[in-house]
């Protein structure tokens, strides 16, 4: 291995400890930067409707008190949406952080062409892209044993 780095031509664009951000480069991550920031706050204040209709739907259901055909329909099923609700609102809001910091991140570094800035901004782009396959492996996980426990249902009667 070596012998092939000291072999290497020294100007070679292909070298990985020789990548540079130029003025093209530059323009790509500003703009993709300024999306990621578009879609975090998007999401944020997607998260923030569905917090409002969680607290709607939980004071319409304590309001009704069994009295009209609403409280039916904010049974053990309802209780069950709003858990469902919660839950989004609590696992979508992590990627929505990261991408905001990373957008606030990228677009700061260029700004002032800092290094620990740029690799802070990489990092937080890397942490959203994690937490979204993991979560996604999980889901998958969660699926496919509903998948068997249904399979296994349907094969028993």
């Amino acid at each position: 291995m070596e012998q092939y780095i000291q072999t290497a031509p020294s100007n070679t664009e292909s070298n990985l400890f020789e990548l540079q951000i130029d003025h093209e480069v530059s323009s790509h991550l500003r703009e993709t930067a300024k999306w990621a920031k578009f879609l975090s706050i998007v999401g944020f204040v997607a998260l923030g409707f569905i917090l409002l209709i969680v607290i709607f739907a939980g004071s319409m259901a304590s309001y009704s008190a069994y009295s009209s055909p609403l409280s039916a329909a904010f049974g053990y099923r309802g209780i069950f949406q709003v858990v469902l609700l919660l839950a989004m609102v609590v696992l979508y809001f992590m990627p929505c952080l990261f991408m905001f910091k990373f957008s606030n991140k990228m677009l700061q570094a260029l700004g002032n062409n800092d290094q620990e800035t740029l690799i802070a901004s990489f990092r937080q782009l890397k942490l959203c892209y994690k937490y979204i396959g993991i979560l996604t492996l999980v889901l998958i996980s969660l699926y496919a044993l509903i998948f068997v426990i249904g399979l296994v249902f349907a094969v028993s009667r």
